[in-house]
């Protein structure tokens, strides 16, 4: 460290002062950031979690953990790495000791760190456990620093990339386990032996003694991709709206090759997922009964949940979504009777670990195949959760919910449609969709082969992929009614198409 930034940390370390001003400052940097998960709670105070100093080359950084207690909520901790610099910089910025306290993500000196350190395999010590800096077996031990930057959009935690080779992910919102996404790619590149995905580089764990650990970091193979399955997707759609307007309902051969192909890597991806033979973190489990209890216990709670919302919402809904969101009240003891199957239905099919938040937006498209990406989970759920094992048709079902979304979004919000019947545009949304559920579930049932042993029957398939759409769909309705109330009537819909086909299951 050179003389100019020496002697300010020097201050710092020996006074409680700056952590007093950073914690005072806080606040209105939280509230600006994508990556803050708190916006919509009730604020009480933000504490100093923890600080864990790093040296790195003669410089000096620190993990700040921002510790924030809520009136409405449970506390939630936020990984904010500082640095020392004489100019302020993007991001977090305090003036302090002649210089700048400053996000550390976004100086290139700290980035080098980061990537030399996971490079060298290293382990920093403190009085309060071990930063672990791990590379993975495949990336070489000699791989030299280049460059680095950030990358020009806001995302939910923060990144970088080196040498035009890898992406390291800066997870923000830390959580007391080892982040799945960290688990899931490294499971899938060292044996599940999974291309579609960005291979699993290296990681950042904070590790304590009878302490579950905590990742910071998580580095993997840069993706050479311009834009997400969704968006990819929607310029398919633009093709099937200017038809339609025309009136003409028709969808492009490569449309259903394209779907085809996703089909296959899905059930890539969980074939890969279900080939350990070992392990308590990835082996095949059984539709145990406490797992069945715990399932049922919480798509009647996300039920409940929704119908009470429904409540608060009513009179805000338009006759549509009103007539929808009446027929799931109305449904509400057949929608029980069928979650109470979980408990008492026959199942010897199999859980795995899967994606849990598989949507069109969590796939890229390299221009000839699609890449997997964003292992952590489902948002809403804690991250033991997120590592509960199910069936894959829980992805299946994100999968063709989101398929669902991207048209219906097309039909009811594009400007081309605004004076068109409504009734008209959910007839032709309805076409489109199950014709690409169709595709997507019959090829991915195609790809897993005669021999798969994930589903024991096709009674059983069946059951298990309504019951994920529907959940799927419920939950769905409380996300919109909370931030896109005018898109209420996309899972309203996908609900009642769920509840139309529950006959079957009530012999």
């Amino acid at each position: 460290m050179n003389q100019q930034t020496a002697s300010p940390w020097q201050w710092l370390d020996a006074s409680a002062e700056w952590t007093c001003e950073i914690l005072a400052a806080l606040p209105s940097f939280l509230k600006q950031v994508r990556w803050f998960g708190g916006k919509g709670y009730e604020w009480k105070q933000v504490l100093c979690g923890h600080c864990f100093p790093l040296n790195h080359a003669g410089e000096r950084y620190y993990f700040f953990i921002a510790e924030v207690h809520y009136g409405d909520h449970e506390p939630e901790n936020y990984l904010i790495p500082l640095a020392w610099r004489d100019q302020p910089g993007p991001g977090f910025s305090l003036h302090a000791g002649g210089g700048w306290i400053v996000d550390a993500t976004y100086d290139m000196r700290f980035q080098q760190a980061l990537f030399e350190l996971i490079i060298a395999d290293s382990k920093v010590r403190s009085t309060d456990g071990v930063l672990a800096f791990r590379r993975a077996a495949h990336v070489q031990q000699d791989e030299l620093y280049h460059n680095s930057r950030n990358p020009l959009i806001d995302q939910s935690n923060s990144s970088v990339f080196y040498n035009d080779i890898y992406f390291l992910k800066l997870y923000r919102k830390l959580f007391r386990e080892v982040n799945p996404e960290v688990e899931m790619l490294r499971f899938l590149t060292e044996k599940g032996e999974f291309g579609n995905i960005p291979a699993y580089c290296g990681s950042l764990i904070w590790e304590r003694r009878n302490i579950p650990p905590i990742t910071f970091a998580l580095m993997m193979t840069k993706v050479d991709a311009a834009r997400d399955n969704w968006a990819s997707t929607g310029d398919e759609l633009n093709d099937f709206l200017a038809a339609f307007v025309k009136g003409d309902f028709s969808l492009h051969e490569h449309v259903f090759e394209q779907v085809e192909l996703l089909a296959r890597r899905t059930a890539g991806m969980h074939l890969a997922l279900s080939r350990s033979a070992q392990g308590k973190a990835f082996a095949v489990e059984k539709f145990t009964p406490d797992y069945r209890e715990w399932l049922h216990n919480h798509l009647i709670r996300l039920l409940e949940g929704r119908l009470e919302m429904i409540g608060h919402h009513y009179d805000t809904l338009d006759e549509h979504a009103r007539r929808m969101a009446t027929m799931l009240r109305e449904n509400e003891k057949r929608v029980r009777k069928f979650f109470g199957q979980v408990k008492t239905r026959p199942l010897k099919s199999l859980r795995t670990r899967i994606h849990g938040d598989y949507h069109l937006g969590q796939v890229l498209y390299t221009g000839g195949d699609f890449i997997i990406i964003d292992f952590e989970g489902e948002p809403e759920s804690s991250i033991v959760e997120r590592k509960i094992k199910h069936s894959p048709l829980k992805d299946v079902a994100g999968m063709v919910r989101s398929f669902h979304y991207a048209v219906s979004a097309k039909l009811f919000f594009s400007s081309e449609t605004r004076q068109m019947n409504q009734e008209r545009l959910q007839r032709a949304a309805d076409r489109w969709f199950y014709l690409i559920r169709e595709t997507f579930t019959e090829t991915y049932l195609e790809a897993l082969g005669k021999d798969q042993k994930l589903f024991a029957s096709k009674a059983e398939l069946n059951f298990l992929f309504l019951l994920h759409l529907l959940e799927k769909a419920i939950y769905e309705f409380g996300y919109e009614i909370n931030g896109r109330p005018d898109w209420v009537k996309i899972p309203l819909k996908g609900i009642e198409q769920v509840i139309n086909e529950l006959q079957k299951f009530e012999d």
